[in-house]
């Protein structure tokens, strides 16, 4: 009897033993199975950088149209992503500039039309397609001038000022320019973006009116006589038409 107690006892913790270990074997099994399902699953999640086309208007120049009586002034603008960082970029615009100055009577209308390559330094999260970028343009130029009258220039103040009344109007100007753009866009809601830019810009060539200069060059702003340089800005909405993800 004491034998055969003993031979129960030894099975019986026998059996516990393989049932332990059986169930320590099934769990890692299914522990990774698991972990594999999950793996397999983030690894067949698919990608949601989106890719499209993003359109939109500079909200700077219907807003100084409204504030300021001697200027008009709209554009439309869009990019496009090429690449993972990459995005080419183009606006087209007219506007519309009165002079009232002491010498000078005039106005400039026109229309411009720039593009160039926008590069992203911002690391998006996955699916965020936000933009703080820098990007190199060219811009080009062409319009009018009128100028309804002028002062003649002379040093000597003893006699009046000879203002000339007769109007005289340049045609077929031009003005060509690089641009270093630097700005921002923010996703407000699904596929819509606030941005914000700023411009600094170099005049390449310009085709300017026989004895008189230009004025101003819509897209670049004013000219001066003596300095090739200029700068501007811009508030952007837009909205993006996603075309693919990637």
């Amino acid at each position: 009897m004491t034998l055969l107690r003993y031979i129960f006892v030894i099975s019986s913790l026998l059996m516990t033993g393989f049932s332990l270990s059986a169930q320590d074997e099934q769990g890692i099994t299914q522990e990774n199975i698991t972990d594999s399902t999950a793996v397999d699953s983030l690894a067949s999640k698919p990608k949601t950088n989106k890719y499209g086309l993003r359109v939109g208007i500079d909200l700077s120049k219907p807003l100084r149209t409204i504030l300021d009586d001697r200027y008009q002034g709209f554009a439309i603008l869009g990019d496009f992503r090429i690449k993972d960082r990459y995005y080419v970029a183009a606006e087209l615009g007219t506007e519309t500039r009165d002079f009232n100055e002491p010498t000078y009577d005039a106005q400039v209308q026109g229309s411009y039309l720039k593009g160039g390559i926008n590069y992203n330094a911002y690391s998006n999260w996955e699916g965020m397609s936000n933009l703080i970028y820098v990007g190199l343009h060219v811009g080009f130029s062409t319009f009018n001038q009128d100028l309804n009258n002028y002062t003649i220039y002379t040093t000597n103040t003893f006699f009046e000022p000879d203002v000339r009344t007769d109007p005289r109007n340049y045609s077929n100007l031009n003005l060509i320019w690089a641009e270093l753009q630097m700005g921002i866009q923010v996703e407000l809601f699904n596929n819509l973006y606030m941005g914000l830019n700023v411009q600094l810009k170099r005049i390449l060539s310009q085709k300017a009116p026989d004895n008189f200069t230009n004025l101003y060059a819509p897209g670049y702003n004013k000219v001066t006589f003596d300095n090739v340089y200029g700068a501007g800005y811009g508030y952007t909405i837009s909205y993006l038409i996603p075309i693919f993800k990637k």
